[in-house]
């Protein structure tokens, strides 16, 4: 057998053996049964260049601004009670292809990141980091509108 192919071989075994012992952490997706389908990325962060606002006054609906991703618009519309999220409706996801599949899946992902960090400070989620980073975007837009 050439060298060649035996480097092939061992390389190949290595990513295997790497990819295989990757261990996703405990997230929301395994609630939706889609156990290292749309894992939360650990240490990552979805959060707009400018500073966070945490929800902290206002009641009522807020709609986001659409914000463009590589595979279509994001827009969500966030509802507060008492100064508190008590929910985060995703108004426009890409939706075309596979893209739409991912954004199906991974938007009660995001929902509950939302509702949990009550700040548009919320983790990406692995394989819609682009999706992830423009709900960010048109929460905190949403946000911005609930303290004005």
């Amino acid at each position: 057998m050439p060298k060649r192919a035996i480097a092939a071989i061992i390389t190949t075994a290595l990513a295997l053996a790497l990819l295989f012992s990757f261990k996703t952490p405990a997230s929301s997706a395994s609630a939706l049964g889609l156990p290292g389908r749309a894992a939360v990325a650990p240490g990552t962060s979805a959060a707009p260049a400018a500073p966070l606002t945490v929800a902290t006054k206002g009641s009522g609906t807020f709609t986001g601004v659409a914000v463009q991703d590589p595979y279509g618009q994001v827009q969500v519309q966030v509802t507060m009670t008492g100064g508190k999220i008590t929910d985060v409706t995703a108004l426009q996801l890409p939706s075309q292809g596979r893209s739409g599949f991912i954004s199906q899946s991974v938007a009660p992902i995001l929902q509950g990141e939302a509702i949990s960090a009550q700040s548009a400070s919320i983790d990406t989620v692995s394989g819609a980091t682009y999706t992830s980073q423009a709900y960010a975007q048109s929460l905190q837009s949403a946000l911005d509108q609930a303290h004005a």
